[in-house]
């Protein structure tokens, strides 16, 4: 019996240590396949809400989004889950019939639902889901019957991203180096400040400062010789006849 095990070994038989069970290999290609499997981001369910539906959506009539009331009756009713993988969030609608099925889906990179997941202008329960088909798309309305529901449902595509996607650019703007903004030698910094860029000019004397006048007028002439003022004396009185 231990012979038989040696062999095997040796022939790389058997099932690898670790390998979850159905994952089959031989020596190092089973080892090989492990670690592949182990780089891919795993799976996990984020939200899983069973009433809701699904509805037609019209052309959006205004450039403020879509309305709900501009829907028509629910083509049929669904359950709605959130998975992660990674830093994407995936909307998968499912058919509720006995086997399931996957109805639609919608692959959100880096969590940012706001360009995939786009709630209504008039409703905080429904939604419109961009789903994405190779180079074609189509949009496709849910809502919820539950008020708590659709809270939920936003708080999660909100959190997800908070926590999982802006943390993490957060950290890397932090991790990068710093700039140098410190003055080489021989740099000078210039500062111009409004009102002191522009010289005063100095104003040029009037010609009644420079001649003692009063504002540019003539002084008034001398007065003549003997201290009058001027005038001329009266005339004098006529003799008599």
């Amino acid at each position: 019996r231990r012979q038989a095990l040696r062999e095997g070994r040796g022939q790389g038989l058997g099932r690898g240590r670790g390998l979850p069970h159905g994952r089959q290999g031989t020596g190092r290609g089973a080892m090989a396949t492990a670690l592949v499997d182990d780089d891919e981001p795993m799976e996990y369910v984020l939200l899983n809400k069973q009433d809701a539906k699904v509805y037609p959506v019209p052309p959006a009539t205004s450039a403020d989004g879509h309305r709900a009331a501009d829907w028509q009756e629910a083509i049929k009713p669904v359950s709605i889950r959130i998975v992660a993988k990674g830093k994407d969030l995936i909307v998968k609608l499912f058919n509720r019939d006995s086997e399931k099925s996957l109805f639609v889906q919608c692959i959100i990179p880096d969590g940012d639902h706001e360009k995939w997941c786009e709630r209504v202008i008039d409703s905080s329960r429904y939604w419109v889901l961009k789903v994405v088909n190779g180079q074609r798309h189509a949009f496709v309305g849910f809502g919820f019957s539950d008020r708590n529901d659709a809270f939920d449902f936003n708080c999660c595509l909100s959190d997800f991203k908070s926590q999982f996607v802006d943390r993490d650019k957060a950290a890397e703007e932090i991790s990068s180096p710093m700039k140098d903004l410190s003055l080489k030698e021989g740099q000078k910094i210039q500062v111009n400040l409004p009102g002191l860029a522009e010289k005063r000019r100095p104003q040029a004397p009037s010609s009644g400062d420079a001649s003692g006048g009063f504002g540019g007028l003539a002084p008034p002439p001398p007065p003549p010789s003997g201290g009058s003022f001027g005038l001329a004396p009266p005339p004098a009185a006529a003799s008599p006849l």
